[in-house]
């Protein structure tokens, strides 16, 4: 079964069950699912998962956000879809995980930048793992081949 019809189905029950909270955070998946659909008919998993990775990172801002302006309630909000799409979004790998990876594809690389050696790390990594923690990792090994 695709993730657009889990989500359809998903919604018919939220329906049914008056769940007015997870209705809409499915709406809102299954809108920006059909609203990607426009500019590219056919899209395949790894889309539909690249455009619910790019919701999940809004909602993470968002929680952020609210959280410093004191607004716990819409963090709360935020905090519960971005827990309802990481559902449909493939596992992340760990920080020690990336820091594995990264060592392994750097080791034999000296006197790289951090732009040629994320585009090294990235093409092992991504969709694999956060793209901040992926950065990191990368600047703190380069930074710790240059001390």
């Amino acid at each position: 079964m695709t993730i657009l019809a889990d989500l359809t189905d998903k919604m018919k029950l939220a329906m049914k069950a008056h769940d007015q909270v997870r209705l809409d955070a499915i709406r809102m998946m299954i809108s920006s699912i059909k609203y990607a659909l426009v500019d590219k008919p056919e899209m395949s998993e790894e889309d539909v998962v690249a455009v619910l990775t790019k919701e999940a990172k809004k909602r993470r801002e968002s929680v952020e956000a609210y959280k410093a302006g004191g607004r716990q309630e819409l963090a709360d909000r935020e905090q519960f879809e971005l827990n309802l799409i990481e559902e449909y979004l493939p596992k992340m790998m760990s920080e020690d995980e990336v820091r594995q990876v990264v060592s392994s594809k750097l080791q034999d690389k000296e006197g790289i930048g951090i732009g040629e050696a994320m585009k090294i790390v990235l093409a092992e990594l991504k969709g694999k793992a956060d793209g901040g923690v992926i950065a990191r990792v990368v600047k703190d090994t380069l930074q710790g081949e240059n001390l």
